[in-house]
């Protein structure tokens, strides 16, 4: 029987394999809707419910500005519309059509049927670990990327291929840049 360490690292190696298995998925299902994968996230956000417009940027980690370019580009393709909150007609509320609904079926109902079957192997007590690992994860995953983003220093951006000169005393105005 593996040792506890053998056990978790084969863990780990199996965690990184299943995000970029994720992450594969996710894109070919980008690819397949004409998405990007913003809009995509966007989309997967909806699939819980209807969310305000300020909601969904939020979740979605986009500014105002993004998320209406987003939104711009869902309801183009006839993905999402605006309506009306009911109970509060100043508030717009994004929902997804019933034709992007039935679209995500036709990529899905494989793939649930597949996981349906995987799942009858598992016992009860064995769905909780599961359902516990998965919820503990989620929390320790936007824990840490709220100490990402609140506490690391963005580095500067520059482009590919392109070097800073030493700054010449002696010339006026701003450092020049120079290719290779």
């Amino acid at each position: 029987m593996p040792d506890r360490e053998t056990t978790v690292a084969r863990l780990t190696a199996a965690i990184r394999r299943y995000q970029r298995d994720i992450d594969a998925l996710d894109q070919a299902v980008a690819e397949r809707l004409g998405l990007n994968r913003t809009d995509l996230r966007c989309v997967d956000l909806l699939l819980d419910r209807p969310l305000s417009v300020t909601e969904l940027a939020d979740q979605a980690g986009l500014s105002q500005s993004a998320m209406t370019t987003a939104l711009d580009r869902l309801e183009g393709a006839g993905y999402a519309r605006r309506t009306r909150d009911a109970n509060d007609r100043r508030r717009i509320r994004v929902e997804l059509t019933p034709a992007l609904l039935t679209r995500i079926a036709e990529i899905f109902e494989p793939f649930a049927a597949e996981a349906a079957t995987e799942l009858d192997r598992y016992s009860v007590s064995e769905l909780e670990t599961l359902l516990r690992f998965f919820a503990d994860g989620s929390e320790r995953r936007a824990r840490h990327a709220r100490r990402i983003r609140t506490t690391a220093a963005r580095p500067k951006a520059r482009r590919p291929g392109v070097r800073r000169e030493p700054a010449d005393p002696d010339a006026p105005g701003p450092r020049r840049e120079s290719t290779p």
